[in-house]
């Protein structure tokens, strides 16, 4: 088997290895609190979230860091919150992953499942992964596809899209991470992203953010622990929050 990529992209989820500051610990979770340590098992990059720029990292500019491998910095003076804007979104549409690896002839694919059309030419709603998706011209998977469990949500058990009113299943962290894997046995790259982790650290909530971590750690264990030997797993963050019960904004932490 050819060699393959699955890009876990968890918003807001920083290292911390102080116990008593970092929920990880208390809950004692298995793949995170192995990452957290740089257990042997994985190989581990601490990523500057600050990139050279004044204030708290946002996710505009380090997304478009993330998955662009430009840094922005020289474009932007200050760092930029919740959807690029449209020097961001230059930078994106002509750096994005997807957008490199289409030129190389690579098959990629982004799992996340829409809740509506976004083929749109009005770009100021669009994320960091709308916009890189957009660039290289790729299908928006929706929730049609997540019906016949060939995309997830950005909630992967769905419980969202239920209390939305949408008519659709239910689903396990575990079976959701093997969604995520037959999606990724048919690309070179595939990339999925969650931020119910930020939303979390946002909220401040001890309950709301036990079930997104544990959810969250069961994912991973399923994915981890499924996936051919052909997959390389990348699991990274844009910038620290969750793993700081002491605030509720974002963090400096790699």
């Amino acid at each position: 088997m050819k060699p393959a990529v699955l890009m876990v992209f968890v918003d807001g989820l920083g290292l911390n290895r102080n116990s008593r500051t970092n929920p990880v610990f208390k809950l004692k979770l298995p793949v995170l609190m192995k990452i957290t340590e740089s257990d042997g098992e994985f190989i581990l990059r601490p990523l500057e979230t600050s990139l050279g720029l004044p204030g708290l990292p946002q996710s505009a500019t380090c997304q478009t860091a993330l998955l662009t491998g430009v840094n922005p910095a020289y474009r932007v003076k200050a760092h930029k919150s919740g959807f690029p804007g449209p020097t961001l979104r230059q930078i994106i549409m002509e750096n994005s992953i997807f957008k490199q690896l289409k030129t190389r002839g690579i098959k990629s694919t982004f799992a996340n499942a829409y809740r509506k059309d976004f083929a749109s030419s009005d770009l100021s709603w669009a994320s960091v992964t709308t916009v890189s998706v957009l660039s290289a011209s790729l299908s928006f998977r929706t929730l049609k596809d997540l019906e016949k469990e060939a995309a997830i949500y950005q909630d992967f058990t769905n419980k969202m899209l239920r209390k939305r009113g949408y008519n659709v299943s239910i689903w396990s962290p575990e079976k959701a991470g093997q969604i995520l894997l037959d999606i990724a046995a048919n690309h070179s790259f595939t990339l999925y992203e969650y931020f119910q982790t930020d939303v979390a650290g946002h909220r401040n909530d001890p309950e709301f953010t036990k079930e997104i971590l544990q959810n969250l750690d069961k994912f991973l264990v399923s994915i981890l622990e499924n996936r051919p030997e052909n997959l390389t797993v990348i699991i990274t963050s844009d910038h620290g929050n969750i793993e700081d019960h002491t605030s509720s904004q974002h963090t400096k932490n790699p």
